[in-house]
């Protein structure tokens, strides 16, 4: 069962490359991860340390996935932007925020679970939700994976 709860955030600087792809899984996880490559590597020519693994979203398209894949970094690091990586921040303010926990797959499921809470409790969807991915997929088994997600409000 999933935990809503409504908090308030602070923004956080972040490195990214904008990506679009289909809404097939493999279609994401290949687009997604050459993204987080591309914006790793730079990072590390650049000796930035990354802190937090995330994705971005402003738009809803449901034929189309378009993201900003990156990693949240020091404020000082966005200075550093450049070519395809670009710098952004999370923006402050009240948001929704929970935790799915499973495969990346099943986080449409969350999703659904989530416009269903806002929609009952009269909350209005902004822009942009975002997602913090705690674990790393290439060692922790798929069920036990954490996506800590945020959600602007309108």
């Amino acid at each position: 069962m999933l935990e809503f709860k409504l908090t308030n955030v602070e923004e956080q600087p972040y490195l990214y490359e904008e990506r679009s792809c289909s809404r097939d899984p493999s279609d994401i996880s290949a687009t997604m991860g050459g993204a987080f490559q591309n914006v790793m590597d730079f990072l590390s020519s650049r000796q930035i340390s990354p802190i937090q693994v995330l994705a971005v979203y402003y738009t809803y398209d449901p034929d189309r996935m378009s993201f900003r894949a990156g990693f949240t970094v020091s404020a000082d690091a966005v200075t550093k932007a450049e070519g395809a990586v670009k710098a952004a921040v999370t923006p402050a303010g009240q948001v929704l925020t929970f935790t799915h926990v499973g495969p990346y797959s099943e986080l449409r499921h969350s999703y659904g679970l989530m416009m269903e809470y806002i929609e009952k409790n009269g909350l209005k969807l902004g822009a942009p939700t975002w997602e913090i991915y705690v674990d790393d997929p290439q060692v922790t088994p798929p069920e036990q994976l954490k996506t800590e997600i945020f959600v602007s409000l309108a």
